[in-house]
């Protein structure tokens, strides 16, 4: 992959040395072209672009995180849709993907989207619980990593300053700048099936100094593992789609993580007990797939390298359920 021809002889043009230029082409093949406006501006500090060395481009992502909701934030709260954060590997940075609100859950009205979406989370979390107020927003080939045919659904702080401020605080950072956490998946919308494979924070739960200054942001919004999960199912129930979703033994080999940071006992028990509380507090059930269930959801290509490999060792049944559900609520 590299850069289009009329970016490659501006760069050139600027004199960028080489291992600069692979880690500029790294950032802009993740974000895609805003990257590059950033770059520029990042470039206004130092006396030539040629001076600008790999480990000065560390801070474009939060520089772009600003740029990218000063932009976007506004337009969202005005329920229009803008391009997501992150770019699909497949188009080499020349294009992004869809970011779409759905409402918010801050609204006085319960009617619409939104208002389902908070009635179902306040029965879900029970009494004493905060349901959270911040702005869903969906968005399709928007995750980070670039892989096609995602669709996340995360909450957004409404406030653009705490959406800021959550966008730069220490976390995964996988979907939408300004998310507390998302719920992510594949959707194949021909063929009308869904994998659900996160249900994961953005940023980190604040402890000790980490994260402190969005602490209070992050306890009015504890429970967004439950609004964005509930507003996964809707949506893609809506959509006419069978869901699937992961089992939490099944986390590990599916995202592959860094064998020296393995998926705790703890987290595994957490995803496995979000996905029951919501599927059985909208009236669902979880099931086994069934043999020709499994042969579908390896032919929509739903799953990456890691899970197909869990499935043709050990089949679908022990990777992922099938979520039966009554018929959706109007």
């Amino acid at each position: 992959m590299s850069f289009p021809s009329h970016i490659a002889r501006l760069l050139e043009q600027f004199g960028l040395a080489p291992d600069t230029k692979a880690a500029l082409l790294d950032i802009y093949l993740q974000l895609g072209s805003r990257s590059l406006e950033v770059f520029s501006d990042l470039c206004e500090s130092f006396p030539a672009p040629s001076m600008v060395r790999p480990e000065d481009l560390a801070g474009m992502r939060a520089r772009t995180v600003e740029h990218y909701l000063r932009e976007a934030h506004g337009q969202w709260m005005e329920g229009h849709p803008t391009s997501s954060f992150f770019a699909p590997r497949s188009a080499q940075g020349r294009a992004n993907g869809l970011s779409a609100p759905l409402g918010s859950l801050g609204e006085a009205s319960d009617s619409g989207f939104a208002g389902l979406v908070r009635r179902q989370t306040a029965a879900i979390v029970g009494p004493g619980q905060p349901v959270p107020r911040g702005l869903l927003l969906m968005s399709r080939n928007g995750h980070y990593g670039g892989r096609d045919e995602t669709v996340s659904f995360d909450l957004v702080c409404e406030d653009l300053d705490d959406a800021i401020a959550v966008g730069k605080a220490a976390g995964r950072q996988h979907t939408a700048p300004g998310s507390i956490g998302e719920t992510s998946g594949t959707h194949d919308g021909i063929a009308k099936l869904a994998l659900l494979w996160e249900i994961q924070p953005n940023a980190w739960k604040p402890q000790g100094e980490r994260n402190r200054s969005i602490a209070k942001i992050w306890r009015r919004n504890r429970n967004w593992h439950v609004a964005t999960m509930v507003a996964a199912i809707h949506w893609l129930q809506k959509a006419g789609s069978d869901i699937y979703v992961l089992r939490g033994c099944a986390l590990q080999a599916t995202h592959e993580v860094n064998p020296r940071e393995p998926v705790t006992e703890a987290l595994v028990a957490v995803h496995d007990r979000t996905v029951s509380a919501v599927v059985g507090g909208l009236g669902g059930i979880l099931r086994a797939p069934t043999p020709e269930e499994e042969v579908a959801v390896g032919a929509a290509s739903l799953m990456n390298t890691g899970l197909t490999k869990l499935v043709s060792e050990r089949g679908a049944a022990a990777a992922m359920w099938r979520v039966g559900l009554p018929a959706a609520e109007e």
